[in-house]
């Protein structure tokens, strides 16, 4: 169930000190999180490598498998790995992940990996050890992308799946929720939410990262915590890539001019129309320079940008897709 995002560093965290630290390197509790949607398949190899990894752990732990399936098609595989079971039946990831927030008990620490993702050696010790020195309300790891042998270069080169590797302690202004932390307590007090409203279009990790440093709260990045991403083949495809880079743009305009005040609303998407009607010619221009030149990167680079200014544009003016539709 991922949904992915760039995101922009900012300063390096300063870790805890004196009793603050103390506390913080008590003996952690953390839940380990999988929302999932009828990926029962994916299910086993991913709770065998959570459990192999987080064996080297110092911490109390448990597995929670959060089924947004209203059939509840993952509970007899939870059962068979002796795993704790939820289910979840509104539609959209931002339930699902609400769910599990709101199930975690009081101090816990709540690890939330997409059930489409493989923990790579070391993965929860280091979104576990980057809580325990910095003391922040969420904790992002790193994706790691593998594109399937056979995809099409022009897809592969362009940046349409791809996080950045920040520096352990990075604080982040941004925040995608594939593979992170978020300390439960700390949202709590400060009220941050997932909008289930935003579960099927996307970006409900976006608003929520938003809203938390709004609040007051802190993402610090880990650099040591990765999980790899197995990309599929129906994700390899020009149809797929140019639907989500335009999600993505409609996601953002909409976001990003969610003023309570109308006035100042109706600024801020004007200003993602006028911005996008300004970018795509500069980028379709870009791609074709890129094509006379016989640059592969920088013209698949100047496509996806031009799809998300489109996006941009259609965001603006209230036009959504949503990126997870489900059947009827």
């Amino acid at each position: 169930m991922a949904q992915g995002h760039d995101n922009a560093p900012g300063r390096p965290a300063a870790p805890m000190e004196g009793a603050a630290r103390s506390q913080s390197a008590a003996r952690a509790r953390v839940m380990i999180a999988i929302p999932t949607f009828q990926r029962e398949e994916l299910l086993q190899p991913l709770l065998c490598a959570i459990q192999e990894d987080a064996a080297d752990v110092d911490a109390e732990r448990r597995i929670l498998i959060v089924d947004n399936d209203p059939e509840e098609s993952a509970r007899a595989v939870a059962a068979t790995l002796d795993a704790g079971y939820l289910a979840e039946p509104t539609p959209g990831i931002a339930a699902a992940r609400q769910a599990a927030l709101d199930s975690a008990a009081p101090n816990e620490l709540v690890v939330m990996i997409d059930d489409d993702l493989l923990p790579e050696p070391g993965w929860l010790a280091g979104l576990v050890d980057a809580w325990q020195t910095y003391r922040p309300a969420a904790v992002m790891g790193f994706v790691r992308y593998v594109w399937r042998e056979g995809t099409d270069p022009w897809i592969a080169a362009g940046g349409f799946m791809r996080r950045t590797r920040f520096p352990t302690g990075t604080e982040l202004s941004a925040l995608a929720t594939g593979n992170v932390l978020i300390d439960s307590a700390q949202t709590r007090a400060l009220g941050v939410r997932f909008d289930v409203g935003l579960g099927l279009s996307g970006g409900s990790d976006l608003e929520f990262g938003r809203v938390l440093l709004k609040a007051g709260g802190r993402i610090v990045a880990s650099a040591e915590s990765v999980a790899r991403d197995d990309i599929v083949s129906r994700r390899t495809t020009l149809a797929f890539v140019r639907r989500r880079a335009i999600c993505q743009g409609q996601v953002r305009a909409r976001l990003m001019s969610r003023d309570e005040l109308a006035a100042a609303r109706i600024a801020k998407r004007a200003g993602h129309l006028v911005g996008g009607l300004l970018r795509v010619p500069s980028f379709v221009a870009g791609e074709w320079l890129a094509r006379l030149r016989h640059d592969l990167p920088a013209g698949a680079v100047y496509r996806r940008r031009r799809w998300f200014a489109q996006g941009r544009v259609l965001g603006a003016l209230g036009v959504m897709t949503p990126e997870y539709k489900r059947p009827a």
